[in-house]
This record gives C-alpha cells, structure tokens and sequence, in this order.
C-alpha cells in the first residue's frame, strides 16, 4: 500500500536506473583481493576463479582481468599482502617485550599462532600451494624470515642462543611453530593450547651451552 510517505514516482520507475559500483582503477585491485580472501574462507583455494569474484563484485570479468593476468597472479598477489602483515605482526610482537632472546621469541611464537587463527585464508595461501614455476621470490615473505634469523643472530651475540649458521635455526624455529600453527588450526574446539609447551622446547634447543 502507497502512503504519502512511500517514495514513488512512476517517472522515477520507468527512467530509474540501477546504480553502478563506486569502483575504479584505484580500489578494484584491492577489493578483487578482498574478495578473493573471503571466497577462500568460505569454499578453499580451488573454488576461487576471477569470474566469481567479478559476479560477486558486480564487475566484468575483463576489468579484473586488467588487475590480474590469472588465478595464479591473483594468489600471489594475496601472498604477497599476507607476509608483508605477516612480517608487520612478527616486528610488533619483537618489540613490544622486553629485549631478551627468550622474551622476543615467545612473543613473535605467540603473533605467528595469532596470526594463523585470525587470518586463516590468507594463511591458506601463504603456505598452502607451492608457488608457480617461474614465479619470482617474495620479497615481504623473505622480510619475515629475516626478522625471525637477524632475531636469532642478536640473541648468538649475547651469548644466549647457541652457535651455528643463524639460518638453519631460524629455519628450524620457523618449522615448529609453522607445525604448532598448523595443529592449532586442526584441534577441536576447546582444545588447550600448546604453544608455551613449543616454546620450552624451542629455547631449550636454541640455548647456549654457556649462558651469560
């Protein structure tokens, strides 16, 4: 039933038209990322396509395909906006404690398990797939490894981490939380938490035999 407050107007019916998304060329990459993490979360990887997001987002596929010459460019492009928040997490954690090894390890253990519940898509694609051949290093990815390795050579200065190449540590710190992560991800709901426990062990493993 029309009221006089009901906003009708046969002119507007017949002459209104629907209107168009507020998108142009410097917000539709990020949306079509945007777009990609939350299509991810709800059905994986596989089920991202550039035509879904464009229907989703109300625009053609060529204008995505201005963006994003593929899938596979689109993935690496969300890896990529992944690590770099990624390492901007790992940085905070570093120095927001006090400046012991121990202290700063358990922390950024702590961001990388944070990180990993709360972002699960882009964790998905950051460490799911293997990237394609040809596809060049990621800078942001090598950024937090080396906040992880320079974190370790500053604690094997002060004598509170063990000798040996600073990389293969790091290495080996980065595969157990990344392991810790992933099981954290798989446990029931409910489910205690371990990561103080992979810690205790991490440190005992990293630690000088002769402490100062």
């Amino acid at each position: 039933m029309l009221t006089l407050s009901t906003p009708f107007c046969e002119h507007n019916v017949v002459t209104r038209k629907k209107p168009k998304p507020a998108y142009h060329h410097g917000n539709l990459r990020a949306e079509l990322i945007d777009c990609g993490l939350r299509l991810i979360q709800e059905k994986g990887i596989r089920a991202l396509t550039l035509r879904e997001i464009g229907t989703r987002l109300g625009v053609s596929r060529s204008a995505a395909y201005r963006h994003f010459a593929d899938k596979a460019a689109l993935l690496s492009s969300i890896s990529e906006a992944g690590f770099i928040e990624f390492g901007n997490a790992l940085e905070t954690a570093k120095f927001s404690t006090s400046d012991d090894f121990r202290s700063r390890l358990q922390a950024m253990g702590a961001a990388y398990l944070q990180f990993a519940s709360e972002h699960r898509a882009h964790f998905e694609v950051m460490f799911g797939e293997p990237p394609e051949p040809g596809c060049p290093p990621s800078e942001a990815g090598a950024r937090a490894f080396g906040i992880l390795e320079q974190t370790i050579r500053e604690g094997q200065e002060r004598g509170e981490v063990r000798a040996g190449d600073s990389t293969v540590l790091a290495r080996c710190v980065w595969a157990m939380v990344h392991g810790a992560s992933m099981l954290q991800l798989d446990s029931a709901p409910g489910a205690p938490p371990f990561n103080d426990f992979s810690s205790e062990i991490l440190m005992t493993g990293l630690a000088s035999a002769t402490p100062v």
